[in-house]
């Protein structure tokens, strides 16, 4: 007669995909500062974490990984027709799996990797004795067929919703297994009506099952990191769109998770197999270092810690001070590096690149903030496309002003852009040392604007892209030194638009040219004639595409729209360009001659969509009508 295998207790259980090993080890890393272990086990379910990870993730303590890779349910619904399965991930399916381990354990609590642990949660086990089943009901306004993308007759889809991002189940929930496999195979059968998939499958179960689950508490253990009392919550949880590591809010209001992430970084760098840093971060400052501890703490909790961080130190009154500070951080990844002479910004960042150990160089100022996933996206990025010499990102503005600055994404539209405004965001880039090296790209002292006359050249002689997602958080304040000497600032960005246009369309522009179809500040608004000066902006316009056409440096449709457009990559809110755009927008609508105002009125409309979502397959269904708009502007 076989012995029935005695179960455990208590199993606590994660699902990740590999690129999150960062928000379970922030997890791990709060559970171990606040808990007395209470469980048996720890599981994770996953999709290939690294030998090398988990390793590192067992220092914090002692986790079972478990690779449902090769699952063939999980294929399955990988390979589904859910509409939302990119967002969600296969991850959010393994949930399922914590019914399975019932055949194990007594009890298995689920909590997902968004969250921020800050007290002892052990109370959770008090949780679903007597259904078998405990959840959190979701936020009033939600009810089950807010999960849907079309309406499901089969159930009732107005009852109140229950938000699975927190889970505890019992083995006195006696159809444990049936509930799996029905699970499994409903979500492939309702494939085409999911719209938060694994949450609307789970509630169809409570359904199916006659369950009623009993209520795990909101306010403590699944709490918005914004909610009111959230100071007091066990579990903040960050579920949506708005994550610790990608949103300023979040972060500021719970630094403990800041706390955490530095901890992780710490841990991978130590175990790294290559002592080499992969991406040297350089930073240079002068005399002002009142953020500087700030910024380079978001540095040290990238989620992928093989780096270093070289910090060129201007020689000034404030050096020894500076370097006291970052030498307080103590962590081993700064690298301090003190000039003998005052050298400038430009020189000081080429002191920093020489230096540099990396195959990636990162650039980063020291009043920024940098988010968490930063270098892990954009070293992925560099690896999947060889021939890419520079990649951005976009930039969210806090501080005194604030708003975002999106850039294009698409190379074309890059490269026409740069003719007449930056098309990076300076401390969102990320360079591939070898491709500078081989094509001379260094920083130019010479020029007031060192990162757009360094990318004037970059664009032409590498492949670039940006990403189309905030990688830095940018601190608007008054001691900016673009704010500081703006006319400085004005002038030599004009110069690198000259430099282009000569070397690349043959062309030499008087300064009324060049000031009409600059893109960094509104120029055509501050004249009294504004029909005479937009009408010098279109013939200008005119010149340029006819030159190119000649030479056949630039992709026509995307120089026609970064030209007629100003400024497509600044979308902002208060205080930001974006305002002045407006202004000018406004003043042009209402005084250019009526024949062009519902052309312009119409494409503008659209214009502003493909600013928010650089939908550049808009650009041939817009073209026609910027040429109309074109055509009147020379005839008037």
């Amino acid at each position: 007669m076989t012995e029935t295998k005695k179960k455990k207790n208590v199993a606590l259980v994660f699902g990740i995909t590999k690129d999150y090993t960062f928000a379970l080890a922030n997890v791990l890393i709060g559970l171990k500062r606040h808990n007395q272990k209470f469980w048996d086990d720890i599981i994770v379910y996953h999709d290939g974490v690294s030998d090398y990870e988990q390793k590192s993730i067992n220092e914090i303590m002692a986790v079972k990984f478990v690779d449902l890779s090769e699952s063939e349910h999980f294929q399955k619904i990988a390979e589904s027709n859910i509409e939302t399965m990119e967002k969600y991930s296969i991850a959010a399916f393994y949930r399922y799996e914590c019914l399975n381990l019932l055949d194990e354990y007594h009890q298995v609590i689920w909590n997902d990797v968004d969250i921020l642990i800050r007290q002892d949660i052990s109370a959770l086990t008090e949780f679903g004795k007597k259904s078998g089943v405990a959840f959190s009901i979701a936020l009033s306004d939600f009810v089950v067929g807010s999960a849907f993308r079309k309406f499901n007759d089969d159930y009732e889809m107005f009852r109140p919703l229950w938000n699975d991002g927190i889970m505890v189940l019992t083995d006195s929930f006696a159809e444990y297994k049936e509930a799996y496999k029905w699970c499994i195979k409903t979500t492939l059968e309702y494939e085409d009506m999911l719209m938060w998939p694994d949450l609307a499958v789970l509630n169809m179960m409570l359904q199916e099952f006659k369950i009623e689950p009993e209520n795990i508490e909101l306010n403590k253990y699944v709490c918005l990191p914004t909610a009111e009392g959230a100071e007091n919550a066990a579990i903040i949880h960050a579920y949506g769109d708005r994550k610790f590591w990608n949103d300023l809010e979040y972060m500021e209001k719970n630094p403990e998770w800041s706390e955490n992430a530095i901890e992780w970084s710490k841990i991978l760098y130590k175990n790294a197999k290559e002592k080499s840093p992969m991406v040297s971060c350089i930073m240079s400052c002068y005399e002002r270092y009142d953020y500087l501890v700030e910024a380079v703490k978001t540095v040290l909790m990238q989620s992928y810690a093989n780096f270093e961080l070289i910090v060129v130190l201007e020689k000034s009154k404030a050096q020894r001070q500076i370097e006291k500070v970052l030498k307080g951080i103590n962590d081993p990844r700064i690298v301090i590096i003190n000039n003998k002479e005052k050298l400038g910004f430009a020189a000081s960042l080429n002191v920093g690149i020489e230096a540099a150990k990396g195959d990636y160089i990162a650039r980063m100022d020291d009043d920024d903030l940098t988010t968490p996933c930063r270098f892990a996206k954009q070293v992925k990025y560099m690896e999947e496309h060889p021939k890419v010499g520079v990649v951005g990102g976009n930039m969210e503005v806090f501080g005194v002003n604030d708003g975002e600055f999106l850039t294009f994404k698409d190379a074309d539209f890059i490269k026409a852009n740069t003719l007449f405004a930056t098309p990076f965001l300076h401390p969102t880039v990320m360079l591939k040392k070898r491709i500078m090296d081989e094509k001379g790209l260094r920083y130019d002292p010479n020029y007031f604007t060192e990162d757009y006359e360094l990318w004037s050249r970059a664009v032409y002689v590498c492949e670039t892209a940006n990403l189309p997602e905030i990688l830095t958080f940018y601190r608007s304040h008054a001691n900016q030194s673009t704010a500081i000497n703006d006319i400085k600032v004005h002038e030599s960005h004009k110069r690198v638009m000259r430099n282009q246009l000569k070397k690349y369309l043959k062309l030499d522009l008087t300064e009324n040219e060049i000031e009409t179809v600059q893109i960094r500040k509104d120029c055509i608004s501050k004249v009294e004639d504004i029909d005479g000066a937009f009408a010098l902006r279109m013939r200008t316009i005119d010149k340029i595409i006819k030159a190119n056409r000649i030479h056949k440096v630039y992709n026509e449709d995307a120089l026609k729209y970064v030209i007629n457009w100003g400024k497509p990559n600044r979308f902002g809110g208060k205080g930001m360009e974006i305002v002045e755009e407006n202004k000018l927008k406004k003043r042009l609508k209402s005084m250019i001659k009526p024949l062009i105002n519902p052309i312009y009125g119409r494409a503008i409309g659209k214009v502003e969509t493909m600013m928010m979502n650089h939908d550049e397959e808009l650009r041939l269904e817009l073209q026609k009508q910027i040429d109309d708009i074109n055509e009147e502007g020379r005839k008037n």
